[in-house]
């Protein structure tokens, strides 16, 4: 009795624990299931357009007042005041300067006559030889001067410009009379053209100087500010773009790729070659892309060839 009663439990659990080994818990997933729910980047895709794009060259260039008046003593004697402030106006002909001659301080001559602009007070306009601003001021009241001693520098601002030097390897895409942007690092915008090609040149450097006018108003700008120079190297012409957010790159910056979608869930890996890019824009020169083909613009970044993905609703 006691054998036949542990041999009908014994068929009775077999299957019972043998269904609990192959199921191999709780924990076991099956691989396809798991690759079916695995995360997949949320991209969103865009079409290569056609826009007019120019090939712009970019250069550096600092602000310079190349003509310069030099306001120096024309005797010998003290400064008398009031004295100019740096930043002042000046007219033509404006008296900048006075000067007392040291003959003049030591017998009152000025006092003695009551009149400072008689010929024998002794008191020396220094006038400016041309209008703009004053730049500098280098002696104050009661300095004592010698004659032909500097006391001011006068900008002419008529003549203010820019001092550009263009690398050999781009002299071909300069020219005198060519117009050109001036971007501020404000970020302004301001309109001019290359004046002069000047006869000097870097000889560690290879660069070739260049003088460019403002074309509109003249704002106040101080000497020796750094703007860029943007001059187009090309005629408008239309080609294919892309944002530049869809155009991707290695570290060193030399192989560019964009990620096509070939399916609703896969994106390709696409090298390209790039072209300037203007704005928010890049020029795609190769492959020839279609007007159907979809090109990841976001979350395209760090993916692999062939990557999984979600289309962004």
């Amino acid at each position: 009795m006691t054998h036949r009663l542990l041999h009908s439990l014994l068929a009775t659990a077999g299957p019972l624990l043998l269904a609990a080994c192959n199921s191999g818990g709780p924990d076991a997933a099956d691989p396809a299931a798991e690759v079916a729910t695995s995360p997949r980047a949320q991209v969103t895709v865009g079409y290569v357009a056609t826009d007019t794009l120019t090939d712009v060259l970019r250069l550096n260039a600092l602000s310079a007042y190349p003509a310069k008046d030099l306001l120096r003593a024309t005797t010998t004697g003290y400064v008398l005041a009031p004295t100019p402030v740096p930043g002042q106006v000046v007219r033509a002909g404006q008296t900048v300067f006075r000067l007392q001659t040291k003959e003049s301080r030591t017998l009152h001559l000025d006092k003695l006559t009551g009149d400072p602009r008689l010929r024998f007070s002794g008191i020396i306009a220094v006038r400016a030889g041309r209008a703009g601003v004053l730049a500098s001021v280098d002696k104050l009241a009661g300095d004592y001067v010698q004659d032909g001693e500097q006391l001011g520098v006068v900008y002419d601002k008529s003549r203010f410009g820019f001092v550009l030097d263009v690398p050999a390897t781009q002299l071909r895409y300069v020219r005198p009379g060519q117009r050109c942007r001036l971007v501020l690092p404000d970020g302004r915008m301001l309109p001019g053209r290359v004046a002069e090609l000047l006869p000097t040149a870097d000889a560690t450097l290879q660069t070739q100087r260049y003088t460019v006018r403002l074309t509109g108003s003249v704002p106040d700008l101080p000497e020796n500010l750094a703007v860029q120079v943007e001059l187009d190297r090309t005629a408008p012409r239309p080609v294919p773009t892309l944002p530049h957010t869809a155009v991707l790159t290695d570290e060193t910056q030399t192989q560019f790729w964009v990620m096509r979608l070939l399916n609703d869930s896969t994106a390709v890996k696409v090298p390209v070659q790039r072209g300037p890019e203007q704005g928010e824009r890049v020029e795609i020169k190769s492959p020839r892309f279609g007007p159907r083909d979809r090109i990841l613009l976001t979350g395209n970044y760090g993916l692999d060839d062939t990557a999984a993905v979600q289309l962004r609703k």
